[in-house]
């Protein structure tokens, strides 16, 4: 069994070793480099059920390739979590604290010091096209950090939120340029809007370089705004009913003292209807997945692409008083990460994936996407 390894570090890390890695190379004496996706969901949890929504994904992904059981986070917060995923850096070196403009997320600062050497600008100095689509820090486009026209260096194609998660009624900036999205389901869902965009990059992209591409979900973050035709799924769904539901930590850290209980019943019948929202949001994403997979097939370039789905922190259900993600535990910092290509073998521990050569090529890429200190 692997080790526990943190996500934010060891992601970059782990798309480096796919592009430098030789067994990885595809077959028939091919030299092309591999094409990369990066799907990032907002606040999946793994330890609650929260790939159980996902069928295609894990039929499509899971299921043919390999699964990372012990995954968690540095900072169960998103743009900590984001930063590290970005940077490969731990919060304590990137800086990045907590959501806030004060606390570092997106802010002049970090624009400066980190963004110049995230591992997609990176790799689009190597010479790949590079998309993004989708919520990137949660404070990006404020005015204190540069507003909407700022686009963060390295980025060939770029699809970025307005701050935080939202379905409707949002901006978006489209390469430095605002636009306002509404709330007709058919032209404005952002998770739809998001596959779109990313299926228009795959049809009208170069076909000479390699691409990256990182999608970033507002689901299942809240307001958990599903799309209408699933906003009735999963009626009989309820939060898990674990042995540490509506138990009070008597003798847990302080925060998880302060929660009432028992819980009320309009308490209890809240996180049962978020929980349920959560997983009618993520349906959207599965739509998604199976869109854009079916798509790199029509095209022929699904055997050269690794596909990654993640989440940039996980998320807990056990009182509205702790409804947050700051709170340390399990549910908060574990999260799903699944994989999947050509040269992975079905059912396959990430370790038996990776582990072959692995010193010089873990030299390597600490070398260039690791934690620089």
């Amino acid at each position: 069994m692997c080790a526990r390894r943190s996500p934010p570090a060891w992601l970059p890390l782990l798309l480096q070793a796919v592009l430098l890695c030789p067994a990885l190379v595809p077959a028939g004496g091919e030299s092309r480099r591999p094409n990369v996706v990066l799907i990032l969901t907002d606040d999946q949890d793994v330890s609650l059920g929260g790939m159980t929504p996902l069928r295609k994904t894990k039929a499509l992904i899971a299921d043919l390739g390999v699964t990372f059981t012990n995954a968690y986070v540095g900072s169960a917060l998103c743009c900590p979590s984001r930063a590290s995923i970005l940077s490969g850096r731990y919060p304590h070196n990137h800086h990045v604290v907590n959501n806030t403009i004060e606390g570092n997320c997106s802010s002049k600062a970090w624009q400066k010091s980190q963004e110049p050497y995230t591992f997609p600008a990176l790799l689009h100095s190597s010479g790949y096209q590079t998309f993004f689509a989708g919520k990137y820090l949660n404070q990006y486009g404020s005015e204190d950090a540069g507003g909407i026209s700022h686009v963060p260096p390295g980025w060939s194609y770029w699809f970025a939120l307005e701050k935080n998660s939202k379905y409707y009624n949002y901006t978006l900036s489209e390469n430095g340029r605002a636009r306002n999205y509404g709330q007709n389901y058919s032209v404005d869902y952002l998770t739809d809007v998001l596959a779109n965009v990313s299926l228009d990059f795959l049809n009208y992209k170069s076909n000479n370089e390699p691409f990256f591409m990182m999608i970033a979900t507002p689901a299942p973050h809240s307001p958990w705004t599903a799309a209408p035709q699933y906003e009735s799924s999963f009626k009989d769904v309820t939060a898990p009913r674990n042995s540490n539901f509506n138990v009070h930590g008597k003798d847990k850290h302080w925060l998880i003292r302060q929660a009432k209980t028992p819980m009320s019943n309009t308490s209890i019948q809240f996180l049962d209807n978020a929980f349920r929202k959560r997983w009618q949001t993520l349906l959207s994403v599965d739509d998604l997945v199976e869109k854009l997979l079916k798509q790199l097939q029509a095209r022929g370039e699904l055997d050269n692409t690794f596909i990654f789905f993640t989440s940039d922190n996980g998320y807990h259900t056990v009182s509205p008083v702790l409804n947050q993600l700051s709170v340390r535990g399990e549910d908060n910092h574990g999260l799903p990460v699944t994989a999947d290509h050509k040269t992975m073998e079905s059912g396959s521990s990430p370790c038996q994936s990776i582990k072959g050569n692995s010193m010089s090529l873990t030299l390597k890429s600490l070398y260039l996407f690791g934690d620089r200190g």
